[in-house]
């Protein structure tokens, strides 16, 4: 059966509750988890809503932390590569968080 994981970027800004930020952390947490499961056993779908800049903000952020595990785990963590990757991943982090005002739950 497919489960959903769907995240609101707007509620999360509206709510900036403590609740309401430790699922969207959790939410966050559980995509990560099921882009590295080993291929076939992910049933999941993802949906983001939010406006068009936030939307693309996430997935920047997202896409980024994965490359960056993806790079650490392959090379280590003091590979150049990696170094790359981690700049990266600051950047889109920073770029997320002023864009939508929400912290990135992963730091």
């Amino acid at each position: 059966m497919k489960e959903t994981i769907t995240i609101d970027l707007n509620d999360t800004k509206l709510l900036k509750e403590e609740a309401s930020l430790i699922s969207f952390g959790a939410r966050v947490k559980q995509m990560l988890y099921y882009m590295f499961a080993e291929p076939g056993q992910s049933m999941r779908t993802f949906y983001i809503k939010g406006n068009k800049p936030d939307v693309m903000a996430f997935g920047a952020a997202l896409a980024s932390e994965k490359a960056y595990m993806d790079s650490y785990l392959k090379y280590g963590l003091n590979d150049p590569n990696v170094l790359n990757n981690r700049y990266r991943l600051n950047k889109a982090v920073e770029n997320f968080e002023k864009e939508t005002g929400i912290k990135w739950p992963l730091k």
